[in-house]
C-alpha cells in the first residue's frame, strides 16, 4: 500500500523550502491582513478610559443580580461552598482523616512551644492553632497548607511583645522569667497582670496583621508574590531559623542572665552574651534537653526517614507528641520543678477564652512591624501553596489567600491569638500523609479543641527544655537550606546573590530589616539587568531567512553595507543611553559621526542651526569603538561634507522623508536626505548604507526611548545611513506615532520581519548601482543566497 495523503504532504525537516511573497513593510501588512484597530493611537487618557469601560462592562456582565451572581460572589470569598458539596467521601475521607489526626497531634506541642517563643502563655499557641485554622478551612484555596503557629512568625511577634509588654523588673528583657511570674497575684482569669498585658499586645499584633492582609486582598495586591522569589523566601526562612534557634538557648541550656535582644546585630550580641554566661548552665535542664533532642532525631530521622519503616507505617510516628507525653509524665512523677529547679509550663487554662478587645492604644506604634508580619506570613503561605498546587495540578488564588489569612487573624485577635501562618513542617507532613483537601484543617481543629477543653492540666508539668528542644529540632530542615548557597552558585550568579544578601541581612541586622533589604535587592537585580540589556549584532544563517547573533553562531554572516542590531529589552529612560552606546558601537557609527563632526566644526556657518547629532560619542567607558566600519562614509566625501551638513541641519524631518516610496516601486526606498544633485556620482555609494534595529524583544518604549529613536534616525540620515525598524509591536508603533516619531522614521521604514527589512535595504542599495530600468516593478521576497557582494545579493530579490 502507498503512503497516506497526510504523510505525502508532510515535508521532511531537512527538506529545503522556498517561500515567495512581496516585501512587507508595516503599513502594507496592516492593510493587507486587516489590523483590528487601524485608527490613530489613543492618548493616555483615552487608553485609561477604554480599559476602565472594558473592565466595568465585564464586571457588570459577570455580576448581574441573580442566583448565579450571588453564588459566584460567595464562592470567591468562601471556596468551601464550591468544593465541599463535591467532596468524594469514598475516596478522600480516609487519607484526609489520617492526615488530620497526624497534623493535629503535631499542632499541640508545636503550638505550646511557639507560644513561649512569642513570649506568651502556652495556651495562646493552642488558641492560634484552632481559630485561624478554622477560618482558613472555610476561606483558604490551598489544599495542603497547615495553618497555625510557625517559628518565624512567633519570633517576629516576640519582638513586638517584648517591646510593649516587658516583665517589670527584668534587666534586658530576660526570657527566664519564672520567678517574676510566680511573685505576681493571679488576676484576669487564669493569667497574671503581666501575662494578660502580653496577651493583649500579641492579640493587637494579630489584629493589625489581619487588617493589612485583608486590605491587600481586597485591593488585589496578590501580585506582590512576583517580587518574592523562591531564593528570597529560602534565604529569609533559613536565616530566620538561626534567630529562632538562638532564642531557645536559655530554655535548652538553662543559663541565667541571657537577655532577649532586639534590633540590629542581635544575634551577635546574643552569642557574645551566651558564651559569657555558659558557666551558669543548669545541668538537669541540659540533660533533659539532650535526651529530648536524641529521641526526636532518632524518631524523625531514624524511623520516619527510613524507607522500610515508611513502607510499613502509613503515617509518621508523632515524635513531638511522644516526647511531650514522656516529659510531662516524668516531670510530674519526679517533681522536676521542686527537686531539680527545672522550669515548667505551669498554668494551662481549660476551655475557650472569653471575647476580649485587643489593646488599641499601640495600634499606630506597631504599623511597621505588623506590615512586615503580614508580608512574611503571606509570602510563606502562598509560596507553600503554589508548590503543592503545582505538584497536585490545581491553582491557588493569592488575593483569596490574603483575605483568608486576614480574616483568621482578625477574628483570632478577639480570642487571645497571636499572628498565624502556614508551617513548613506541618504542611509537608500533611502532604506526605495523603491530605488532599482542607478537610484536614477541620479535623486538626477538632483535635486541638479537645485538648483546649480537657487536657490543659495534663500539660502543666511539661518542662520548658522539652519545648525548646522541639523548636530546635523542628528547625533542622530550615537550617539545612544553607546548602542552597553552594547549589545556586553553580546555577545562577544573580539568584545566588539574592539568597546571600537576604540571608546575611536577616542574620546580621534583623528580620524585618532583612526582608526589606532582600525585596529591594531582588527588584534592583531586575532593574540592573534591564538597565544594561543584551544588544547584539545579527547575521544571516546561510541559505535561510533567519538572523542570529554573530557572537553566538559562527556561521551567522554579516550582510555588506547592512548592520542588523537586536535589543533584548524594553527601551525606557533607565537604559536608553546604554542601548544607544552599544548600538552605535556595534553598528560602527561612532567613527562616521566623529569624522563628520570634526568636518562640520571647521566649516560650520554661525548663521545656521547646530548639527543634530550628539556632542559626545556614544562609546562606553570600558569598551573601544568597533574597527569594522568600512561600510560607513569614508574620507572621500570630505569636499561635500560641509554642504551636506548645512543643508540637512535646516531641513524639517518630514521633508527628509519625501523620497521614501512604496516597497514595490522601481526606485525602492531611495532616500533624498540632501540635495544629491550637488554630489558626484562616485559619492553615491556613500549613501547606500542601512541600519536595521530588530525590535522583536522590545516589549514597550517610553518617551525617552522614542527620543532615542528620533535622534538615531536624524544622525544616521545625516551621514548617509537609513534607519529601519523590524518586528516592532503595535504598542511600540503606537507610542512612536503618539510622540511624533513619524517625522523622523516613516511607517514605511518599519518592516514585519528582519528579512523584509534586509530585502528592502539590498534593493535600495542596488538602486544606486544600476539604472532603474534594470528593476522589475514587482519585488518578491525569497531566501537570500550567500554571496559576497550587494549587487549579487539583490539580484536574488525578484
Amino acid at each position: 500500500m502507498g503512503d497516506s495523503p497526510s504523510k505525502q504532504c508532510t515535508p521532511k525537516l531537512d527538506q529545503p523550502q522556498r517561500i515567495l511573497r512581496p516585501i512587507l513593510n508595516q503599513p502594507n501588512f496592516d492593510e493587507a491582513y486587516g489590523l483590528c484597530d487601524p485608527g490613530p493611537p489613543l492618548t493616555p487618557w483615552q487608553e485609561i478610559t477604554r480599559i476602565g469601560r472594558k473592565h466595568l462592562s465585564r464586571k457588570v456582565s459577570n455580576n448581574r443580580c441573580g442566583q448565579k451572581c450571588a453564588y459566584s460572589y460567595a464562592t470567591s470569598w468562601f471556596p468551601v461552598l464550591e468544593w465541599a458539596p463535591k467532596y468524594d467521601f469514598r475516596k478522600l475521607v480516609i487519607p484526609d482523616l489520617v492526615a488530620g489526626i497526624t497534623v493535629g497531634v503535631m499542632n499541640i506541642p508545636q503550638g505550646i512551644a511557639y507560644a513561649l517563643l512569642a513570649g506568651l502563655p502556652p495556651v495562646c499557641g493552642l488558641y492560634t492553632s484552632f481559630i485561624p485554622t478554622l477560618f482558613y478551612f472555610v476561606m483558604g484555596t490551598s489544599r495542603q497548607c497547615s495553618l497555625g503557629t510557625f517559628a518565624v512568625v512567633s519570633m517576629m511577634t516576640s519582638k513586638i511583645v517584648m517591646t510593649y509588654a516587658p516583665f517589670e523588673g527584668d534587666v534586658g528583657l530576660e526570657r527566664n522569667v519564672t520567678t517574676n511570674s510566680s511573685r505576681e497575684t493571679l488576676m484576669y482569669g487564669s493569667f497574671t497582670e503581666t501575662e494578660y498585658r502580653r496577651i493583649q499586645v500579641g492579640a493587637m499584633a494579630a489584629l493589625m496583621t489581619g487588617l493589612w492582609q485583608l486590605l491587600f486582598g481586597i485591593l488585589g495586591f496578590g501580585a506582590l508574590t512576583v517580587y518574592l522569589s523562591d531564593q528570597l523566601v529560602q534565604g529569609f526562612t533559613c536565616s530566620a531559623a538561626f534567630h529562632v534557634f538562638s532564642s531557645q538557648l536559655s530554655n535548652v541550656f538553662g543559663v541565667k542572665g541571657l537577655p532577649e535582644y532586639h534590633g540590629m546585630f542581635k544575634i551577635c550580641r546574643t552569642y557574645y552574651r551566651f558564651f559569657q554566661v555558659t558557666h551558669t548552665a543548669h545541668i538537669p535542664t541540659m540533660l533533659i534537653s539532650l535526651t529530648t533532642v536524641t529521641l526526636l532525631i532518632c524518631i524523625k530521622y531514624g524511623l520516619n526517614g527510613n524507607r522500610t519503616v515508611k513502607s510499613l507505617l502509613r503515617v509518621p510516628i508523632p515524635a513531638e507528641l511522644i516526647v511531650v507525653i514522656i516529659g510531662s509524665f516524668a516531670s510530674y512523677w519526679c517533681n522536676f520543678e521542686e527537686t531539680y529547679q527545672v522550669d515548667i509550663v505551669k498554668k494551662v487554662p481549660v476551655g475557650m477564652p472569653p471575647v476580649t478587645v485587643p489593646d488599641l492604644s499601640i495600634a499606630s506604634s506597631i504599623l511597621g512591624d505588623t506590615f512586615a508580619l503580614a508580608i512574611v506570613t503571606f509570602a510563606i503561605t502562598v509560596t507553600l501553596g503554589m508548590v503543592f498546587a503545582a505538584k497536585h495540578n490545581y491553582s491557588v488564588s493569592p488575593n483569596q489567600e490574603f483575605r483568608a489569612l486576614g480574616v483568621g487573624n482578625i477574628i483570632g485577635s478577639f480570642f487571645q491569638c497571636f499572628p498565624s501562618g502556614a508551617s513548613l513542617a506541618r504542611s509537608a507532613v500533611q502532604d506526605d500523609t495523603g491530605g488532599r483537601t482542607q478537610m484536614v484543617s477541620l479535623i486538626q481543629c477538632m483535635i486541638v479543641l479537645v485538648v483546649i477543653l480537657t487536657a490543659g492540666p495534663l500539660l502543666e508539668p511539661l518542662p520548658k527544655p522539652v519545648l525548646g528542644s522541639i523548636v530546635m529540632v523542628a528547625l533542622f530542615h530550615l537550617l539545612a537550606q544553607v546548602v542552597e548557597i553552594h547549589r545556586l552558585w553553580k546555577l545562577s550568579f544573580v539568584d545566588w546573590t539574592i539568597f546571600l544578601v537576604v540571608f546575611l541581612a536577616v542574620l546580621i541586622l534583623d528580620v524585618d530589616v532583612g526582608v526589606g533589604i532582600g525585596v529591594v535587592y531582588a527588584i534592583m537585580t531586575v532593574m540592573f539587568r534591564l538597565q544594561k540589556p543584551k544588544v547584539r549584532n545579527l547575521g544571516r544563517i546561510p541559505g535561510t531567512d533567519l538572523y542570529k547573533p554573530v557572537d553566538v553562531y559562527r556561521k551567522a554572516s554579516s550582510i555588506p553595507n547592512v548592520k542588523i542590531i537586536r535589543v533584548d529589552s524594553p527601551i525606557y529612560f533607565a537604559n536608553a543611553a546604554y542601548i544607544k552606546a552599544r548600538l552605535y558601537n556595534l553598528a560602527g557609527l561612532n567613527k562616521a559621526i566623529d569624522f563628520l563632526r570634526k568636518a562640520t566644526d571647521d566649516t560650520e556657518d554661525p548663521s545656521h542651526e547646530p548639527y543634530a547629532f550628539t556632542n559626545t560619542l556614544a562609546v562606553e567607558d570600558d569598551e573601544a569603538a568597533t574597527d569594522a566600519v568600512e561600510q560607513f562614509p569614508n574620507p572621500t566625501i570630505t569636499q561635500n561634507v560641509s554642504r551636506i551638513s548645512r543643508q540637512s541641519a535646516t531641513v524639517a524631518p518630514a521633508v527628509l522623508l519625501d523620497g521614501v516610496k512604496e516597497a514595490g516601486e522601481l526606485e525602492l526606498g531611495r532616500r533624498h536626505p540632501t540635495n544629491l544633485d550637488d554630489v558626484k556620482d562616485s559619492d553615491l555609494s556613500a549613501h547606500g548604507f542601512h541600519l536595521i534595529v530588530d525590535c522583536s524583544e522590545v516589549s514597550f518604549m517610553d518617551v525617552t526611548g522614542v527620543s532615542f529613536i528620533k535622534k538615531t534616525a536624524v544622525e544616521c540620515r545625516t551621514i548617509g545611513v537609513e534607519l529601519l525598524l523590524a518586528n516592532a509591536k503595535k504598542s511600540v508603533r503606537d507610542i512612536l506615532t503618539t510622540c511624533g516619531a513619524d517625522g523622523y522614521i516613516h511607517p514605511r521604514q518599519m518592516f514585519v520581519t528582519v528579512h523584509d527589512a534586509v530585502s528592502y535595504a539590498l534593493n535600495d542599495q542596488a538602486a544606486y548601482q544600476r539604472t532603474p530600468s534594470e528593476f522589475l516593478n514587482s519585488v518578491s521576497l525569497a531566501v537570500i543566497r550567500e554571496t559576497p557582494t550587494t549587487t549579487a545579493i539583490a539580484r536574488d530579490i525578484k
